[in-house]
């Protein structure tokens, strides 16, 4: 298996009801919202669903530990830091990242937010075909 990267590019205007829960099911409620899901059919029926408002694709350990470093949350809206992490039994946010490759954890169960909130790309999206990780290299450019 894999994890794939979805982030959302598209609001909540005239989006049938139908793809809005489907995207709520996703964990992806507010655009430019980002999330990590294990790559099975059921996740690319989905993905397929509301493919006019996500984009996707998969992403390699090292940049999802430092999706996790950067934009990482706890309950309460907290940053996620490694002292965390180690009071949970893990050593650092790449074997975060491999056990939830692996389906060893569940990020709720961890007490972490499952999604991400991205700051909108430096200089825009462009009009020209895009990657999700190109996406989100401008999106964590912010720093916000």
């Amino acid at each position: 298996m894999s994890l794939l990267l979805v982030i959302r590019i598209k609001g909540t205007i005239n989006v049938r009801n139908d793809v809005k829960k489907t995207l709520e099911l996703l964990h992806l409620k507010r655009k430019f919202n980002a999330t990590l899901l294990r790559d099975n059919p059921n996740i690319r029926g989905m993905l397929q669903k509301a493919k006019d408002y996500i984009i996707w694709q998969e992403i390699n350990l090292d940049k999802a530990a430092e999706l996790f470093e950067k934009r990482g949350r706890t309950t309460g809206w907290k940053p996620l830091t490694l002292e965390y992490l180690k009071s949970k039994g893990i050593n650092d946010f790449k074997e975060l990242a491999k056990m939830l490759d692996e389906g060893k954890i569940a990020l709720k169960n961890l007490g972490i937010k499952p999604y991400f909130g991205l700051p909108p790309p430096k200089k825009g999206i462009p009009r020209r075909k895009y990657t999700a990780l190109e996406l989100l290299d401008r999106m964590m450019q912010n720093g916000n």
